[in-house]
């Protein structure tokens, strides 16, 4: 066997026992079988504080949801470390008292000054709108020559319902723009009824009589 054969013999073996160090054996899992039980986990550093568990189950829904005041999470803690001798005490700060003196319901309304918020409401508040016409006038509809005929058919038939749309409800002395669509919006031009009233009707009816009886 020559030098060479020697060699390569040695560098085999050094290599061999270089890679049976690296692999690291098995190592037992100190709680067992991963399943429902707690990992046990030894703490073995220069600042040894002993054992604690690992939980290894995800919590449930009484874990999650779990309501408790602060009294009962310092109780529920301190129950835990009775449990576990070998857990780290358990130091909570101590309660700032802010006052001890007694609230005054009082108090409030006699140093607290009033503050005033003025709100713009989305919505304007008017007088009732008679003689309005909406195609025309809030929703600019233009019908080219035949508009002032039918702007100034549609005057006098609110003229001549004018007893009619006061008596169909009574007692609404205000109107607003709540429900309407904006001045320019596209609005598809539209014949808006007046509505059926018993009141109004009777109101008209009755106007027409007096009309007639006063001009025969």
């Amino acid at each position: 066997m020559g030098h060479k054969e020697l060699g390569s013999i040695v560098f085999l073996a050094m290599l061999g026992v270089s890679l049976a160090q690296d692999v690291p054996g098995p190592r037992p899992f100190p709680g067992g079988q991963l399943g429902n039980r707690p990992a046990l986990v030894e703490n073995r550093g220069q600042d040894q504080l002993g054992s604690f568990t690992i939980q290894l189950d995800p919590p449930g829904p009484e874990r999650l949801f779990r309501l408790e005041s602060e009294d009962g999470l310092r109780e529920r803690m301190r129950q835990e470390k009775r449990a576990n001798p070998q857990m780290e005490r358990i130091l909570f700060p101590e309660d700032v008292v802010l006052t001890k003196v007694p609230y005054d319901p009082q108090w409030r309304a006699s140093n607290w000054q009033p503050i005033e918020r003025v709100v713009e409401p989305a919505y304007l508040v008017h007088s009732r709108l008679l003689y309005q016409q909406l195609n025309f006038e809030r929703y600019g509809w233009d019908l080219g020559p035949i508009t002032p005929i039918v702007s100034a058919g549609s005057f006098f038939a609110d003229v001549f319902l004018t007893p009619y749309n006061l008596a169909k409800d009574p007692f609404r002395r205000f109107d607003s723009n709540a429900g309407w669509s904006l001045p320019g919006d596209p609005v598809p031009l539209m014949v808006y009824p007046i509505g059926v009233s018993s009141t109004g009707t009777i109101a008209e009816a009755a106007v027409i009589f007096a009309l007639i009886a006063c001009f025969p």
